[in-house]
């Protein structure tokens, strides 16, 4: 029978040592388990709240106000070149008095657009 061949010690090959150290977690124990706090219950808004729901209707106070400046600034325009080609200062005033008319109704259509805008953006609590 053979005996196993003894291998001397320095022929040995030896793992390579690394500086990485492998992660090793520990379990940690809670010493007391605290119950969570109650939160208060959420509530609902209404639709009105909801962004969706004053959407179209801050679109439409919007759009009114562009379409009534725009159709205000044409018949102001025409107003306006009506005074500058009027013959008689009586037909020059008649034009003024209409171009002031045009821009008063403007400035009421601006302040009716500004409270629609303000009563929605007070009505979702955001003034």
């Amino acid at each position: 029978m053979k005996r196993p061949r003894r291998v001397p010690e320095q022929s040995r090959v030896k793992a390579p040592t690394s500086d990485v150290v492998l992660w090793r977690p520990r379990i940690v124990l809670a010493s007391r388990v605290e119950a969570p706090t109650r939160r208060q219950r959420v509530t609902l808004a209404g639709p009105t709240a909801h962004p969706d729901a004053g959407e179209p209707r801050f679109v439409g106070s919007i759009f009114s106000l562009a379409d009534a400046g725009a159709t205000l600034a044409a018949r102001a325009a025409d107003t306006r070149e009506r005074a500058l080609e009027a013959d008689s200062a009586r037909e020059r005033v008649s034009a003024t008095m209409a171009a002031y008319r045009l821009e008063a109704s403007f400035d009421e259509a601006l302040t009716g657009a500004y409270r629609r805008v303000s009563a929605l953006m007070e009505e979702r609590g955001l003034a």
